[in-house]
């Protein structure tokens, strides 16, 4: 029935499907030889999470599919469907060219015959799809996108794939009308096949039509198979394994260099110094700019592309072993000459500035359709670049010399770790130290101790803690830096030695609950201290609070002024996004009965204050200041206050308000959360006993905001005085 079941068909069919699947198959072999030359990685806990993660990342479609992308996410769902339900035509088609008999449908045409409507629906979709896409690269023409011919080179491919599927199935209607129960089921090929009788079409016509769209069909299956290694759709061979290995663990850990002491690299200076994970990302990569298009870095005009660091390090694999001339050393690459040249560093390939513009938020991959872990690649190239290059912005560089040397980030401060602890002493307040006795450590961080605003915040949250009656102890002189900032800048020495440091301690103390009010401390301490036996019940601050309020232990008052006030809350990037931590905080905020305001980037679609991955020390000097960007995206919002839980992000909003014009006209202010709900407790209950279960002394009372008192238009609620509880 086929033009390959008879001789000479036969010979050709096996000579075009033998020959391509051996390039196929060698090409393949080439890219996984990459995959395990790489550093190891397990990725086969949870299998049940895997398993079922597959139903809507990769027959859902659902990443891919998202409101903001709902056109592209159409396109791609009608090709994506298509190309799964004519697989089984596919199939078909191959095992006719071998024998009829075993065709599907010889063996089962009762399920074929059911199946046939449906798959010449998805011919028309599949086509309409492909219509879009060309739409889309044509009129449109998406920044964000690389619109190159590779991608043409596709939809051509997939598009003659479907128009052949149809021909093929049409000319076997026409020429062998009685091998077919119900050939109507298949309406398009049916209706074409009605077609050429009604045009007369003599037999011997037909019968070189559907020889020439036969072979064409099976020509351009093969040669897509084909191109698709060395396409930037080859996420089509790997998908299923992509989706089914992403990551587990939230996307803000990192992973330790094991062995630290003993190992003869750092980071990533070449290729096989990735695990496999990080070189099966750039086979996965499409290029369709949804990572850059939502990156601070590459929005405010610095030279980062994490769409473009990928591919990079994809055209690093292809020029260290190029698949096209295996006879060269593995390992080698060509120097244009046809000699052998020596492999460049990562470094090299993806760039300096462009590494050291990660600020860590985790929006690429966040947005990313495919589960690519953009940010612990850069990651693993800046500690490569720190730790066996010495290569670093200046600002990182005496940053790091500072953590080396005095054990914090914070160049020039003047305060102690326990400055804030004698100040609220002769306040009346006994802040208690952690000796084991206590429920929770509170980690108060660098910042909160030794940066004068998060002071501030700080004497607030502990005002809070003894007011609720919260057990909880703090280290004072004993806590050291939680070691995340050397980690973010690349020095993942003296993160290891910081963090074993604070482990040894946290465990000699019998600690057992952590709260920190730094997303970043947190992050570290939950997630990556117990790489080093360090695991500890963590808690963020606003969770915290937020149980605390809805218990009854924080009775907030409503009548204080914050209820005139209109509040948006920034979500930080460690808390939201990293750890989806989004209600709590606006739990709080609504307790204290202001008004809330969503920005258009928030919850896990954040925008970064601009101070992660070591930014809060390295300068930014390239472009806009991203916290400069993300406060005048607060401000427009029209809200008097903004709201934040993260130290790094009080500074950088209190900076951004000073340059941003409308900020000041208005008077915009920024608190942290604790600190406008330590206002309105101000105005309820006398302290409960504090957590070593002694009494606290009462504070002065608070004077309620009468409304002749209340704050003016424009004018945000000032805190607490920090001489009262």
């Amino acid at each position: 029935m086929t033009p390959a079941n008879e001789f000479p068909g036969n010979i050709i069919f096996y000579a075009i499907f033998f020959g391509f699947m051996a390039f196929f198959a060698w090409s393949m072999y080439v890219r996984a030889r990459w995959l395990f030359a790489a550093q190891p990685l397990n990725r086969l806990s949870h299998l049940f999470w895997r398993v079922a993660g597959l139903i809507p990342w990769l027959l859902g479609n659902a990443r891919v599919a998202r409101p903001r992308y709902w056109y592209s996410g159409l396109l791609h769902t009608m090709i994506w469907w298509g190309f799964i339900i004519l697989q089984i035509r596919t199939v078909n088609f191959l095992l006719n060219g071998i024998d009829n008999d075993i065709s599907f449908e010889a063996l089962v045409p009762g399920i074929y015959d059911v199946l046939r409507p449906v798959m010449d629906t998805f011919n028309i979709l599949v086509i309409v799809g492909i219509g879009m896409a060309v739409f889309q690269r044509v009129v449109w023409k998406p920044k964000r996108m690389s619109l190159n011919i590779d991608g043409w080179m596709t939809l051509f491919f997939i598009f003659w794939l479907m128009v052949t599927d149809v021909m093929v199935n049409s000319f076997e209607f026409y020429l062998h009308p009685e091998l077919f129960a119900n050939p109507e089921l298949s309406y398009v090929a049916y209706g074409f096949s009605q077609l050429w009788g009604e045009l007369g079409m003599s037999q011997g016509a037909a019968e070189a039509l559907n020889t020439f769209f036969w072979y064409n069909h099976l020509i351009d299956f093969l040669g897509f198979l084909c191109f698709l290694p060395y396409s930037k759709h080859s996420h089509v061979l790997a998908i299923v394994p992509q989706i089914f290995l992403r990551r587990y663990e939230p996307t803000g850990v990192m992973q330790p260099i094991k062995n630290i002491e003993e190992a003869e690299s750092f980071g990533a200076g070449k290729l096989t110094d990735f695990n496999w994970k990080q070189l099966l990302d750039p086979f996965n990569c499409t290029e369709c700019g949804r990572c850059t298009e939502v990156c601070p870095a590459s929005i405010t005009g610095k030279l980062l592309s994490p769409k473009q660091y990928i591919v990079d390090i994809r055209h690093m694999l292809d020029d260290e072993i190029p698949p096209a001339r295996f006879w060269m050393k593995k390992g080698a690459a060509s120097n244009g000459d046809g000699e052998t040249a020596e492999p460049k560093t990562t470094t090299d390939a993806v760039g300096f500035e462009q590494t050291w513009d990660c600020v860590t938020c985790g929006a690429c991959m966040e947005a990313c359709p495919v589960f690519i872990e953009h940010v612990p690649t850069i990651m693993d190239v800046r500690r490569f670049m720190v730790m066996e290059q010495s290569n670093m912005p200046e600002t990182a560089q005496a940053t790091l010399m500072q953590l080396e040397q005095r054990g914090h980030p914070w160049r020039g401060t003047q305060l102690t770790r326990t400055t804030w602890i004698e100040e609220m002493a002769a306040e009346g307040m006994e802040v208690p130290i952690f000796d084991g006795s206590q429920e929770y450590l509170y980690w108060v961080g660098c910042s909160g101790a030794l940066q004068e605003r998060n002071v501030k915040v700080t004497k607030a949250l502990v005002r809070l803690f003894m007011q609720a009656g919260v057990s909880f102890g703090v280290l004072a002189t004993e806590e050291g830096c939680s070691g995340d900032p050397a980690r973010r800048l690349g020095n993942e020495y003296l993160y290891q030695m910081q963090a074993k440091q604070n482990i040894e301690l946290m465990n000699a103390k019998g600690v057992q609950k952590v709260v920190a009010n730094c997303p970043h401390c947190y992050n570290t301490i939950k997630h990556e201290y117990p790489d080093f036996e360090g695991t500890y019940e963590t808690v963020h601050h606003t969770e915290l609070l937020a149980q605390l309020v809805r218990s009854g232990k924080l009775p907030a008052q409503q009548a204080n002024g914050l209820q005139d006030k209109t509040v948006t809350y920034h979500d930080p990037c460690y808390t939201a996004r990293h750890n989806d931590i989004i209600d709590e905080p606006r739990q709080v905020i609504a307790a204290v009965g202001s008004n809330q305001v969503e920005m258009p980037r928030c919850k896990r679609g954040t925008f970064c204050c601009g101070a992660g991955g070591g930014h809060m020390w390295v300068e930014e000097n390239r472009g806009e200041r991203i916290n400069v960007v993300r406060t005048e995206e607060a401000v427009e919002t029209g809200a008097d206050v903004i709201a934040v839980a993260c130290p790094f992000c009080m500074q950088m909003f209190e900076s951004g308000v000073g340059s941003v014009p409308a900020a000041v006209e208005r008077g915009v202010q920024v608190f942290d959360i604790a600190e406008l709900l330590d206002m309105s407790v101000a105005y309820s209950k006398p302290l409960a006993p504090n957590g070593n279960g002694g009494s606290t002394p009462a504070p002065a009372e608070a004077k309620p905001v009468a409304a002749s008192d209340a704050p003016t238009e424009g004018e945000a609620p000032q805190p607490a005085d920090e001489t009262t509880a």
